[in-house]
């Protein structure tokens, strides 16, 4: 763990486990370590252009998210082995003792009616043609009627974990059918916008400045550490910035206490700018 604590892309993932009295560790017959979930896996179950069995294994905190992983990596496997879309299943077995098979590959349906699909896109399509065009985004539908109104019946493949609700179904139907083909209308009741008048008034004080010779400067809220404390000369006591857990990137680590930092950031990318570099500088604390 404390290896890792160094890596800005692994340390993120320490805390699942590093407080742990055990940890969880996947290993082969001969006892040689495969993975060290969920931190790293190991250069011996590497795939390579001679590998010909696949075991799939996925690491989550959460169920159901691990289910969308295993279930669209499995899918996307099986178009490759030996026998076309046929996976071998696995018996997991849970710290209570319970079990389950997985990968669970089930289908699930959704019945919507026909007037919930096409009515929010503005188009006319009767239900032959709707189910053509949910076909042609991997959803499999039929016809289907309830109370007397026609339904469309469709069943969502594990592939598709982001069909949720009736309205995903009406946007697969809108990209199916394309949008630029949505003949535009205006809605029933338009809410007429402007702009404030304190955007106004900015606006014109910047372009004053900016005709006055002044650079404008848009730069990011986050910073490193080094930039908000070092490189100013700035002791850091733990409560003059607002620390990220978990930076995507060093660069990214605090919120910056005030705007010089990334004024001098600036001025030190612009050096080459002809002189003088006029740089507007307000800091409200």
């Amino acid at each position: 763990m404390d290896f890792y604590r160094s890596d800005m892309k692994l340390k993120k993932f320490l805390h699942i486990i590093e407080n742990s009295p055990v940890y969880p560790v996947i290993h082969d017959s001969n006892r040689t370590v495969l993975s060290l979930p969920p931190i790293i896996n190991g250069a011996h179950s590497a795939i390579t252009l001679k590998t010909r069995n696949v075991f799939i294994e996925c690491t989550a905190t959460d169920l159901t998210k691990a289910n969308i992983v295993l279930n669209t990596m499995v899918a996307m496997f099986s178009e490759y082995c030996e026998n076309k879309f046929e996976v071998e299943p696995v018996e997991v077995v849970s710290y209570d003792g319970s079990t389950a098979i997985y990968p669970d590959l089930s289908c699930y349906k959704m019945e919507v009616p026909l007037s919930d699909i096409v009515g929010p896109i503005g188009i006319s399509l009767d239900e032959t043609q709707v189910i053509s065009l949910l076909n042609k985004m991997q959803l499999q539908a039929r016809l289907c009627s309830s109370n007397g109104e026609p339904c469309i019946s469709v069943s969502v493949p594990p592939t598709r974990s982001d069909v949720l609700h009736a309205r995903d179904l009406t946007e697969d139907v809108a990209i199916a059918y394309g949008y630029n083909n949505v003949p535009k209308s205006k809605p029933k009741s338009m809410t007429i916008g402007g702009r404030q008048p304190l955007n106004r008034f900015s606006d014109k004080i910047r372009a004053e400045v900016a005709r006055a010779g002044y650079m404008e400067v848009l730069t990011f809220v986050l910073t490193s550490h080094e930039e908000n404390f070092d490189m100013l000369n700035r002791t850091d006591d733990g409560n003059k910035a607002v620390i990220i857990a978990n930076p995507r990137t060093s660069e990214f680590e605090v919120v910056r206490g005030s705007l010089m930092s990334c004024l001098l950031k600036t001025l030190k990318h612009n050096i080459d700018h002809p002189r003088p570099i006029k740089v507007l500088y307000e800091n409200k604390q």
